[in-house]
């Protein structure tokens, strides 16, 4: 296969105090034996393309992607090598990386493909790059799709949905939860629809609106298939989604100045719809299966010196919600979880005979996006703790192999007996 100056101080010493509270890098006789990374892909172009309801939604035009729908941009291709070379520097056993003892798996999507081709060209150009499919389609260990469904496990998914917004459903307001999680960001929601000019919109005009609708919701749960939302919120999402990205690319919101935290604002929005969907318990543990199990696979291969997976934010989600793993608040992103091109790192480290794990979500700061800096040693990228539910860090912060692996032994457990109920 082919293979701002007080925002920029404040930054600055952020940065410095995640790397330090995340101990990114042997400590104390701690000696590096294997990286594992699962990251999210690069700046994408939206999900929807021309013609579609995005395009109608707003008076202004669209940023010109200069790509096909869903594809990653030429920004993102950019940044995706500046991570590879940081990296490349910061991975003390890098030497001794070669084909034999590395595993390069993406995603058969255009934009996964890409970001690991991208993150080669910097970190290795030699290490041989996999994927599954020719023809963009979802590789079953990438779909966060069920693998079984039914009236019971409908109702408990719903249930753990109507959770995040701290109501039960009842059987005439099944989703009164979901509604009212999604009641909660109200306020950024007629915020974005100012910025995009809804009210005098083509879409507002045909469907005789004056806001996005939010009253509509019909959540879709089908074997095979990745859980599915219907209704306003969806386009509402989709609509963040796209301002989100264009931010990546112009620093504006269709040429008008727009702030750091206005932006984040709307990237809350999208937190919820991914939180609703995919870091439900329930949902998290039955679609993040198979890429469980390889973690725990690469993580326990004494062969293997370093992996990197590449899929979705979606992946993120229901991987670390499965796991028990607290993704900690951003700082210096728009996303609130799981920024554009973040990685979940861990790092497995010996010292005497006992062995130990760090857990890290690494990813580049808005300044690095929106300026394709370049991410070094001395400009590195956001290091962020990632802590395990109910797990005890010793006094170094870093974990026992053996109680993470029993993390992912018990998650699958949770998967079978889910299943098997």
């Amino acid at each position: 296969m082919k293979r701002c100056c007080f925002f920029i101080v404040l930054s600055a010493f952020l940065l410095v105090s995640c790397r330090a509270g995340g101990n990114f890098g042997p400590d104390s006789g701690y000696i590096l034996e294997s990286e594992v990374v699962f990251s999210r892909h690069n700046i994408r172009s939206p999900l929807s393309g021309p013609g579609s309801d995005l395009s109608k939604v707003t008076t202004y035009d669209w940023v010109d992607w200069g790509v096909g729908t869903a594809h990653l941009t030429e920004r993102g291709g950019r940044i995706e090598r500046k991570m590879g070379g940081w990296f490349r520097e910061d991975l003390s056993i890098f030497a001794s990386v070669d084909g034999d003892n590395s595993l390069i798996y993406s995603n058969s999507k255009q934009r996964t493909i890409r970001t690991a081709e991208n993150f080669l060209e910097s970190f290795n150009s030699e290490l041989p790059l996999f994927y599954r499919f020719q023809d963009d389609s979802m590789d079953p260990l990438f779909n966060p799709a069920y693998t079984v469904m039914n009236d019971g496990l409908k109702k408990r998914i719903i249930a753990d949905m109507n959770e995040i917004g701290g109501m039960e459903g009842t059987e005439y307001d099944p989703y009164r939860g979901i509604v009212a999680a999604v009641g909660k960001i109200t306020g950024e929601i007629r915020y974005m629809e100012e910025v995009i000019d809804f009210a005098h919109s083509a879409y507002a005009k045909e469907n005789n609106l004056k806001n996005l609708p939010l009253n509509e919701m019909e959540i879709i749960l089908t074997e095979g298939k990745e859980p599915e939302m219907k209704g306003g919120y969806k386009l509402v999402n989709s609509i963040a989604d796209a301002l989100v990205l264009q931010y990546y690319e112009t620093g504006k919101a269709f040429g008008n100045e727009i702030s750091f935290d206005d932006m984040r604002r709307i990237g809350k929005i999208k937190t919820v719809y991914d939180e609703v969907l995919f870091a439900n318990h329930t949902t998290a543990v039955l679609v993040s299966k198979p890429l469980v199990e390889k973690l725990k696979d690469e993580l326990s291969n004494p062969k293997r010196k370093f992996t990197f997976l590449c899929g979705h934010d979606s992946n993120i989600a229901s991987i670390t919600t499965a796991l028990g793993m607290k993704l900690p608040e951003t700082v210096n992103a728009i996303e609130h979880t799981s920024p554009i091109g973040s990685k979940i790192v861990f790092r497995k480290y010996r010292k005497g005979d006992a062995e130990y794990v760090d857990v890290n979500l690494v990813y580049a700061a808005v300044p690095q996006l929106r300026e394709t800096q370049e991410i070094t040693l001395s400009n590195p990228p956001m290091v962020l703790r990632i802590d395990f539910d109910g797990l005890t860090r010793d006094e170094h912060g870093y974990y026992r192999f053996d109680d993470v692996i029993g993390r992912f032994e018990e998650t699958i457990a949770e998967f079978d007996g889910i299943v098997g109920s």
